[in-house]
């Protein structure tokens, strides 16, 4: 490929690279807002169409220079100023960028959170599964006390050493029906509620545990 077409490409790049780049930002965006709405209802850009029209050109000055010729990619246009063009491209690139579905395509996870109350103190029931109907098995599910939530909530910050003491493990595994129980050591929290987070292929759950339930 010539200089001139290569400058002429790696533009090209850079300019639907932009494009895909603000598409995506945008259905982030859109994507958190619905998670974090009461109806918990999201809105999906499916594409973005886009037409413009581009002139490559070597440029030459008026004026008497042992620069070597400027190469670039202009925006159509009809004004040359004190430059003399000669255009080599003159193109006009349309398309559409179609975003990828939320999961590959594939059924969103769902995650369920409920406390139970057993001889030997409370725990909590973790069930996940997908829009499909499957359960969810050898799966990893992380669970953590979401200090921010519980702040805003209950007024409560609970410290790191009370966070490690309730929940004995931080990353539990799915059995072969999608489900895990674990245990919980509310002792700590000194009659105090926390939430409990749960996070799992993209599925997020929350769950308040403690207090005088516990």
């Amino acid at each position: 490929m010539s200089r001139g077409g290569q400058i002429a490409a790696d533009a090209v790049r850079d300019m639907l690279v932009g494009l895909a780049d603000a598409l995506r930002t945008a259905q982030d965006t859109l994507s958190e807002a619905g998670r974090i709405s009461e109806g918990g209802m999201g809105y999906e850009i499916p594409y973005l169409d886009f037409t413009f029209e581009v002139e490559f050109s070597e440029q030459t000055s008026n004026q008497p220079s042992t620069a070597a010729p400027l190469l670039k990619l202009f925006p159509r246009t009809s004004s040359s100023g004190g430059l003399n063009r000669e255009t080599d491209i003159t193109s006009r690139i349309s398309g559409r960028l179609v975003s990828t579905p939320t999961h590959g395509g594939r059924p969103a996870a769902l995650l369920e959170m409920a406390l139970v109350h057993k001889n030997d103190g409370p725990a909590i029931d973790i069930l996940l599964s997908n829009t499909a109907g499957e359960r969810l098995t050898d799966a990893f599910i992380e669970l953590q006390v979401d200090v921010d939530m519980t702040e805003r909530l209950i007024g409560f910050r609970p410290t790191p050493t009370q966070r490690l003491a309730l929940l004995p493990s931080q990353t539990v595994l799915t059995d072969e029906q999608g489900y895990v129980q674990l245990s919980l050591s509310t002792g700590s929290l000194g009659g105090k509620s926390v939430v409990v987070k749960a996070e799992a292929q993209g599925a997020v759950t929350r769950l308040i545990v403690g207090g005088s339930e516990s």
